[in-house]
C-alpha cells in the first residue's frame, strides 16, 4: 500500500511512497494482474508501445485486482481513517530495467486524505482541472521531478457518514518514468479509465459521471 498522509498538498494525495498493496507477484506477466482491469487492453498496449527502454528490455506487470482493491477501500472508509491517513491499493505496476535503472508506470487508488474541494496555494502545489461536479484532476511534480497525475472522484460508500463522498473522495494517481513520447492528456485519459473501473467496483451510490476523455484544457 501507499500511504496518503496529511503532510503537504502535493505529498498528501499524489506522491507515491515506499510500499503498496500488491498481488504478491510483481513480476507476473500473465493476465492475472490488475493492469488490464485498470487500464483496459488499449491502455496496456499504449504503455507497451511507448516503453522507453534500450534494447527492448522485458516489461513486467503486477498489481491487485479490483475485488481486492474494493475490499481494501471499504475497510478504510468504514473505519473512518482514525489515524488521519489512508492507504492506496496498487492496481497496476509495469516495470522494466534500462541500463540497470528501474523504470515504471504505476496506478494506485484509495480513500483521499484531502477533501474533494481542496485548494492549491501556489505553483508548487500543481494544477487542478475541474471535470464536472463529481470529478477533478490534479497534476504536480514530486521532489524528483516526476509528474504525478491525480484524479479525485466523489464516491458515496454505502453505510458511511453524510458527506463522506466529499470529505473522503476516491483518489487515484499515475506516476510514469517508463514511457516516452506521451502527453499529459494520454496519462489522464487512462487514469480516468482506471477511475471508472474502480468506481464501478466500489458501487458508488451517487453514480459519479467519469468521462472517457479529460477536458480540452489538459494537453
Amino acid at each position: 500500500m501507499t500511504r496518503f498522509s496529511a503532510i503537504s498538498l502535493a505529498v498528501t494525495a499524489l506522491v507515491l511512497t515506499a510500499t503498496s498493496c500488491s498481488s504478491g507477484d510483481d513480476t507476473s506477466t500473465s493476465a492475472a494482474d490488475g493492469c488490464e482491469e485498470a487500464l483496459g487492453d488499449s491502455g496496456v498496449e499504449w504503455v507497451e508501445s511507448h516503453t522507453d527502454v534500450d534494447g527492448g528490455g522485458e516489461l513486467d506487470r503486477g498489481g491487485v485486482d479490483l475485488e481486492e482493491a474494493r475490499a481494501q477501500h471499504y475497510k478504510q472508509v468504514e473505519s473512518g481513517g482514525s489515524d488521519g491517513s489512508h492507504w492506496s491499493s496498487e492496481l497496476c505496476a509495469m516495470t522494466a530495467f534500462d541500463a540497470g535503472k528501474k523504470k515504471e508506470l504505476r496506478v494506485e487508488f484509495g480513500p483521499s486524505s484531502l477533501p474533494f474541494d481542496f485548494q492549491v496555494k501556489g505553483a508548487e502545489d500543481g494544477t487542478v482541472t475541474p471535470v464536472n461536479s463529481d470529478v477533478k484532476l490534479h497534476q504536480v511534480e514530486d521532489s524528483k521531478g516526476v509528474v504525478q497525475y491525480g484524479v479525485y472522484v466523489k464516491c458515496k460508500i454505502p453505510g458511511t457518514a453524510p458527506d463522506q463522498e466529499t470529505e473522503t473522495p476516491l483518489a487515484g494517481v499515475m506516476a510514469d518514468t517508463l514511457t516516452s513520447g506521451t502527453s499529459a492528456r494520454d496519462h489522464m485519459k487512462y487514469l480516468l479509465h482506471s477511475a471508472r473501473a474502480m468506481a464501478d467496483a466500489l458501487d458508488c451510490q451517487n453514480k459519479p459521471t467519469i468521462p472517457a476523455e479529460p477536458p480540452a484544457a489538459v494537453q
